[in-house]
């Protein structure tokens, strides 16, 4: 650890009295130390392929029959030409028609109070959290931890992802819908059959149940008179599970999980080709910003390991907005997840590969560029300022931020806006396209017959 810390400061000083300029031999040289000392290995993908249960899970990732009210789908804001994202600062969910920006054109539509998290790499085991605030989790003893507890059996889960991917559907602004008391008085926000007259709609662990029943039900039918989306979905849950007869909500999420896993798993980057020797694979600028990434800058602290996160939770002061996740400029982040105070406003650190293809950036997507996003790692005030500025409420508020400001951001050697421009230059060396083309990853047709997610 010293010897790491060591080689931080000695680059940190290196780079900021410019004896790297022009001297691609010697940033070489020091880049190869900073591998060593970081133990950084080349990427290497995983084999991808469409069998059985790829297949249910990407027909189930495109069918707009898994939202209640069956406008709302996975590829809603999941989109391959857009980064795996939907392009925009929050996600608008149900109640809106298309994708990207067309959503905002249906002002009755309800936003979901975050930015939208891509799916790059997420099958791989490093992935030890989901979301924002990480409700969805590995345990130091394995187990996975989620808001609905031992509701979910861990042992129906192939994997944490899997996990991850049945709560959306039960978020009501997101894919379930709402109730007619709550604001589903309307088709396209209603959540349909998806819960019982008899059951309270407040009660999230008993509805969450329900709904996973009835969407089996919606889905599967009876062995009766099933319709015709129905016997599709029946012989797709036979190719992917040949030996089971019973299938549950972990049959679902399994699925989804295993499509995700191929169709969103990347190829190497520039960066991998560079760790395995290959000193052509960056520029000089890339390289200089990789300087400053792994030294003075301190991104690889928070920024670490294959994916480029430590998959921990850290405080960036970022000004909250008038729709929070708990009120208006309001968003309490991992605090909400574990119960604990000292957690307000800390958000889980987003792996980088591909981030400059997913902006705008930040839990609230108010980051318009990455320059803007990296400057605030550095310095939070004039972001801050100009939201008190625009916003009197938001200047009330926003001095709270500071104190949950991660004590790392304050070991950041100084940083200017050459500095920030060669550190953007360094993340376009981590993009990579898929493993997957697009034709492979995306159906022609979903069982439901509504195809207005495919081909985006």
């Amino acid at each position: 650890m010293r010897a790491k810390r060591a080689l931080l400061i000695l680059l940190g000083l290196l780079v900021d009295l410019g004896v790297l300029a022009g001297e691609s031999d010697y940033e070489d040289q020091l880049l190869r130390k900073v591998i060593e000392a970081y133990q950084i290995e080349a990427f290497i993908p995983q084999d991808v392929s469409i069998g059985g249960k790829e297949r249910l899970g990407q027909a189930l990732f495109f069918d707009p029959i898994m939202g209640g009210p069956r406008n709302t789908a996975c590829a809603t804001c999941h989109i391959r030409s857009k980064g795996s994202v939907d392009g925009l600062p929050m996600a608008v969910g149900i109640g809106a028609t298309g994708v990207g920006q067309q959503r905002l054109k249906t002002p009755q539509a309800f936003v979901i109070p975050r930015n939208v998290l891509p799916f790059f790499n997420r099958g791989h085991k490093d992935f030890t959290a989901f979301f924002w605030d990480g409700r969805v989790q590995l345990a130091p003893n394995g187990r996975f931890e989620s808001p609905l507890g031992e509701l979910l059996k861990r042992e129906e889960f192939d994997s944490l992802l899997a996990m991850a991917t049945v709560f959306p559907l039960i978020e009501p602004d997101e894919m379930l819908g709402r109730s007619l008391r709550r604001g589903g008085d309307r088709d396209s926000t209603y959540h349909g059959d998806l819960v019982d007259d008899d059951v309270d709609p407040d009660n999230f662990l008993e509805r969450s149940l329900n709904v996973y029943g009835n969407l089996m039900q919606r889905i599967l039918g009876s062995n009766e008179s099933p319709n015709s989306a129905q016997l599709k979905y029946q012989k797709l849950f036979r190719d992917a599970y040949p030996e089971v007869n019973d299938y549950n909500i972990a049959h679902i999420g399994n699925a989804l999980s295993s499509y995700i896993t191929s169709a969103f798993e990347l190829q190497p980057a520039k960066w991998d080709d560079y760790v395995l020797g290959e000193n052509s694979a960056l520029t000089a600028k890339q390289k200089q910003g990789a300087l400053i990434f792994f030294g003075k800058g301190r991104c690889a602290v928070c920024h670490s390991g294959s994916q480029f996160s430590d998959f921990e939770y850290h405080g960036l002061a970022t000004p909250q907005l008038a729709v929070g996740k708990h009120g208006g400029y309001l968003d309490y982040g991992r605090a909400k997840a574990t119960g604990n105070a000292a957690e307000r406003f800390l958000f889980r650190t987003p792996p980088l590969r591909n981030v400059t293809k997913t902006g705008p950036w930040g839990h609230n997507g108010i980051f318009a560029s990455l320059e803007e996003a990296i400057s605030h790692h550095f310095n939070p005030i004039p972001l801050l300022y100009m939201a008190q500025k625009k916003k009197p409420r938001e200047a009330q508020l926003a001095g709270r931020l500071l104190n949950y400001r991660s004590s790392i951001l304050a070991e950041i050697y100084p940083v200017d806006q050459n500095d920030v421009r060669l550190l953007v230059e360094f993340l376009k060396a981590l993009e990579s396209s898929t493993v997957m083309s697009d034709k492979e990853a995306t159906p022609e047709s979903v069982p439901s017959g509504m195809n207005q997610f495919l081909m985006q």
